[in-house]
């Protein structure tokens, strides 16, 4: 049995729930799964997403399905030992065999996208060939977008009626939970205004300031000492790697929604494996500006150029201080919206 928590922006407990989970780490492959793979949207995608409704002024919805993997049918023999409390008497040797799949199998998320996506592709839908959770009914203001992460649906379009018959169609098929508005997205706060959509991780940031005791820290105006080369130092001492890691770790989700962080999060993290005071000392002055930065975030902004996907990239030919190599970065945009980016 497990139990799940279910929490709102600011962290406040919406509400418990528990479910019967399978011992999905006994499973051998070959003989209870074998593919296991399922698509999941990008974040990326996601962010082209949202840049193309902010830019043609549509409002994205939010869909959950409810116990989703109970739907996914198995194409597997799978058995299962009777739950504690519900034993049959006189058979308590006996097992179950599924015939649906169950939350902690290896296969469950394969066995509901499946599931998905043959019921979206009953209802007209059509998978997008470069990305394969999203998916497209109709042409131009009469077209609905869908991004599928599992269980979370998110869906845009130019017209209302539209989606009404889409949420219909689906909550006929499926139990289902309509949101409304897309205000939160996989520990993303979406925020929509008439001519807008503005993304951050104000929340996020807050919690990694007080996880790492940093929540009343000074903060920074500054990310990094201009010019600043760090290299291995290994004559330094030596810091705790595994919290070291940690810093980084949950630095880097922050990048989803905080491209001014990529360059330096991605240069400290080179020195994961042996960390000394002096990256330790970089990241510590990362998470000063993140103090003071907490509210900074993404803005896609409605008729924000023609919509035309431009790419942008420039390297520094040889700077890093340990392998010579060169440091690159590059960004996309969707018309006047960033979309993606990398260093």
């Amino acid at each position: 049995m497990g139990v799940q928590t279910e929490k709102k922006i600011d962290g406040e407990v919406v509400k418990h729930r528990a479910k019967l989970v399978a011992k999905g780490y006994v499973q051998k492959f070959g003989v209870d799964y074998e593919e296991v793979f399922a698509p999941v949207a990008r974040l990326d995608t996601v962010r082209v997403l949202l840049a193309l409704a902010a830019n043609q002024g549509w409002k994205v919805q939010h869909l959950d399905v409810k116990s989703a993997f109970l739907h996914g049918e198995l194409e597997e023999e799978v058995y299962v030992s009777q739950p504690e409390g519900y034993i049959v008497k006189g058979k308590e040797q006996c097992v179950l065999k599924l015939s649906k799949a169950l939350y902690g199998l290896k296969q469950a998320p394969r066995a509901w996208n499946v599931r998905l996506d043959r019921s979206l592709k009953k209802l007209s839908f059509r998978k997008c060939f470069s990305e394969q959770a999203v998916y497209t009914r109709g042409h131009g203001t009469d077209a609905v977008l869908l991004g599928v992460y599992v269980d979370d649906l998110i869906v845009t379009g130019g017209n209302l009626e539209n989606i009404k018959l889409f949420k219909q169609q689906m909550m006929s098929e499926f139990e289902m939970t309509d949101l409304g508005l897309l205000s939160f997205y996989l520990g993303i706060e979406v925020d929509q205004k008439d001519d807008h959509i503005t993304l951050k991780q104000t929340c996020y940031a807050r919690k990694v300031l007080g996880q790492f005791g940093m929540a009343e820290c000074n903060a920074s105006k500054f990310l990094m000492e201009p010019r600043n080369k760090l290299n291995a130092d290994k004559g330094g001492k030596m810091v705790d790697a595994i919290d070291y890691r940690k810093m980084i770790g949950c630095l880097w989700y922050l990048l989803h929604t905080r491209p001014d962080l990529s360059y330096s999060v991605g240069l400290a993290s080179r020195f994961m494996e042996k960390p000394t005071v002096l990256h330790a000392r970089v990241v510590k002055q990362i998470m000063r500006y993140l103090r003071g930065t907490t509210e900074f975030g993404l803005v896609y902004v409605q008729g924000g150029g023609i919509g035309m996907l431009v790419g942008y990239t420039n390297s520094d030919h040889g700077a890093d201080q340990v392998e010579r190599t060169s440091i690159g970065g590059m960004a996309f945009y969707l018309g006047e919206n960033l979309v993606s980016w990398c260093s």
